[in-house]
């Protein structure tokens, strides 16, 4: 599918704005919340990653340049952020010490698998809890958040490579790819803004009490990024999945005007990208979890008050893929993806 106009795609355009805003309260969708009061530990844990190891969780003080980070937990195992938390995954940490761009870890995901396990059963219409991968290795600039964070948004004053795995409420699910300087991107899933208007699931698959994943309930979530002979990505499936539900949601990603090819993601992902968990909300997040032009399930928030704590993510897994490169949910879009 190709768009009609650019702002089909721009599920996201206004992610920045609406986030500043919310904090800075200076648009009339805006509620202006609260800076985060408890200190941040830098360096709250650590995680073992099956296929790839014991690594460090690195939380951000600044959410924002101008805004305090909440603190981030390691708890038996879970990465757990608070409300305006962010962490990301590092080689080493060391607390209270400075940070380098090289601490970051750089997945290589190209013709893998990544699995872990997420409970969002405490983020209601207005909340976002995300698990995302960046080109930060690859950002020499310390970044306008002290830690060298960078994104398509330019949240912390830099921008790069971002590819979105979750971005996700008990109402809402998106998946999104953009290039550097694509703030917008492509998104599919559940709400809002998606490619060519047109859901992944409906809200009886995915939802509270959902056929296929009970939002309320902890479920798996499955990210590959298949190749094709040479080596270059073809584009990214998902497959969302919990036990003892007799569905599982699978699609697969490729439509991106902005890097036709993949080319620009296939070298990001080749490089390595940084793993980055988070949580934050804002008055108006109906780019995600609105109406678009499907039937949308949150209007705007007027307080986001619906955020509760205890978001987190657990059982992290990295692997080759299955057949040794590709991984479709459907035969038919498989075959259609190889001529790609």
């Amino acid at each position: 599918l190709f768009p009609k106009s650019p702002a089909m795609f721009s599920s996201k355009t206004s992610k920045f704005a609406a986030l500043g805003a919310a904090v800075l309260g200076s648009s009339a969708l805006a509620f202006e919340f609260k800076q985060p009061e408890a200190e941040v530990t830098q360096c709250p844990g650590s995680l073992d990653v099956q296929g790839v190891g014991q690594l460090s969780v690195l939380a951000t003080k600044k959410n924002m340049p101008w805004f305090r980070a909440a603190p981030v937990a390691v708890q038996d195992g879970k990465v757990v952020p608070e409300m305006w938390g962010r962490a990301y995954l590092a080689h080493q940490c060391t607390e209270g010490g400075s940070i380098s761009n090289n601490d970051y870890v750089a997945w290589e995901l190209l013709g893998k698998t990544l699995t872990y396990t997420t409970d969002l059963s405490a983020a209601g219409c207005g909340c976002n809890v995300a698990f995302y991968l960046v080109s930060m290795k690859q950002n020499p600039e310390v970044s306008g958040c002290d830690d060298y964070y960078c994104d398509a948004n330019s949240v912390c004053g830099i921008r790069c490579e971002e590819i979105d795995i979750q971005e996700a409420n008990i109402r809402a699910w998106h998946s999104a790819l953009h290039i550097a300087s694509d703030g917008g991107g492509v998104a599919q899933g559940l709400g809002g803004w998606v490619l060519g208007n047109e859901f992944e699931m409906t809200v009886q698959e995915y939802g509270p009490n959902g056929q296929c994943i009970d939002t309320l309930q902890p479920f798996q979530v499955s990210v590959s990024f298949p190749v094709n002979e040479q080596g270059n990505l073809i584009g990214m499936t998902m497959k969302l999945h919990q036990e003892g539900k007799p569905c599982t949601i699978d699609y697969a990603m490729s439509d991106y005007y902005r890097d036709p090819n993949l080319e620009t993601l296939t070298r990001a992902l080749r490089e390595g990208m940084t793993p980055t968990m988070s949580y934050w909300k804002s008055t108006d997040m109906t780019w995600l979890d609105g109406d678009g032009l499907g039937s949308g399930m949150c209007q705007l928030h007027e307080e986001a008050a619906s955020c509760g704590e205890g978001v987190s993510f657990w059982d992290l897994k990295v692997e080759n893929m299955a057949d040794g490169s590709t991984f479709y949910p459907d035969p038919a879009l498989g075959e259609l993806l190889q001529f790609i």
